[in-house]
């Protein structure tokens, strides 16, 4: 009886679908003969007028292709496209992570876009972004980079300048800041990871460690280099240099009250910095300390998917319509985000949108990295966060931890 209320359920979600929707990714066609492109987003605001504003500049520049816009909303984005692209009532393009069209690549519903875009293509665009573009398991360029996001280290100003303290570039000069900063202030914490995900992927990538082993599908962090910098932060957290969590769901109110001297965030949170009368904050990159330079990059792209050959190609023609440098600079201004493309960055326009903009001047993109996009990375994610809390908080030791994470990735991964 169970199984029939949830059969009859699953059909009653997709039917709706279907009826909220007249558009397929087979492709359509207008009524003058256009071939019509579905494009469904989230963005409000600035970002939503961008996007109007670029899909009717395009339309106006195209005689045989019209985008369509449709506004989503945010809560379950991820799913309605999945059932509206599996039953073929979706959209053409969605804009998004690499580890979302993951889901999509196996069933063969993400297009392959590396035959849209020129052959140096790769030389074009940031490392970092390229490599995630490229990191699915069949290795096929299924995402085409538009912005980049990513950590920066926020520090309070007044009080560095006060103990006579400057931005640390390693985690050693981090860590010799934090004992000054204990010194001299016993009841506040030296630095806190925002993210215990993106500072973990951090410690372990700066090692020199991929992570994860794409074509085995297996993680590698499981080493005595990685279990060294699990456990230097770890002593930090029981020495009270650094914070493990915040006292009010963000690191950025810490900050605010001077009771946390430092962390690493998004840049997209500096707006919410507001110290107290008489304090100032700075920005710096994020340490290093390794035998890589590395720092975590969030790079968000255009996923097209898999139609017939005249509304695939037309599909990804709007998508580097998008990415042209003076449009990709437009759009990163509207979304504070930094460009990974050098000619983007060229523009006039992207150079004085960044021209003081002290949080993505010390956004190293070009070192910047992120997960591989396969089926099962949330799991990794989610564990690495546990790893470092459980030894953190003493509830296992690190060699303990390590080979847990390890065990529960490899099994999410395989499955996946």
């Amino acid at each position: 009886m169970k199984r029939i209320i949830t059969l009859f359920l699953a059909l009653a979600l997709a039917l709706s679908l279907v009826g909220c929707s007249s558009q397929t990714s087979g492709g359509t066609t207008t009524s003058d003969g256009k071939t019509r492109v579905v494009l469904w987003h989230t963005y409000t605001e600035d970002q939503q007028a961008f996007i109007d504003q670029a899909v009717a500049d395009f339309n106006a520049s195209h005689e045989d292709i019209e985008v369509v816009v449709e506004t989503q909303a945010l809560e379950n984005f991820e799913s309605k496209v999945m059932q509206a692209v599996s039953t073929g009532t979706g959209p053409n393009l969605i804009i998004h992570y690499a580890s979302e069209a993951a889901n999509y690549v196996n069933d063969g519903l993400v297009a392959d876009l590396s035959k849209y875009v020129p052959e140096n293509f790769a030389s074009t665009v940031d490392e970092g972004a390229y490599l995630e573009a490229t990191s699915f398991t069949d290795g096929k360029l299924h995402i085409l980079p538009l912005f980049t996001s990513g950590p920066v280290f926020f520090y309070n100003k007044t009080i560095y300048e006060e103990l006579g303290l400057t931005a640390p570039a390693t985690w050693d000069e981090l860590q010799a800041n934090c004992e000054a900063i204990k010194a001299a202030y016993p009841e506040k914490y030296g630095f806190a990871f925002d993210s215990l995900t993106d500072g973990g992927q951090t410690l372990i990538m700066q090692t020199g460690n991929e992570l994860i082993d794409v074509a085995n599908l297996s993680v590698t962090f499981n080493t005595p280099e990685v279990a060294e910098r699990i456990q230097w932060f770890a002593d930090g957290v029981t020495d009270e240099y650094f914070m493990l969590s915040a006292t009010d769901q963000y690191f950025s109110n810490d900050f605010n009250t001077t009771n946390l001297v430092s962390y690493i965030g998004s840049v997209a949170g500096e707006p919410y910095l507001e110290l107290p009368e008489g304090y100032e904050y700075a920005v710096a990159p994020v340490p290093q300390g390794g035998s890589v330079e590395w720092t975590p990059a969030w790079n968000r792209g255009v996923i097209v998917f898999s139609a017939d050959e005249t509304t695939e190609a037309a599909t990804a023609e709007f998508a580097l319509y998008l990415a042209s440098p003076e449009v990709n600079a437009e759009f990163c201004e509207v979304a504070n985000y930094a460009s990974p493309y050098q000619a983007t960055r060229d523009t006039e326009v992207y150079k004085s949108f960044v021209e003081g903009n002290t949080a993505l001047d010390s956004l190293r993109s070009e070192i910047g990295g992120s997960f591989a996009a396969v089926p099962g990375v949330s799991v990794v994610r989610s564990q690495i966060e546990e790893l470092i809390t459980a030894v953190a908080t003493g509830t296992k030791d690190v060699n303990t931890a390590l080979a847990d994470a390890e065990a529960n990735c490899n099994a999410a991964l395989q499955e996946g």
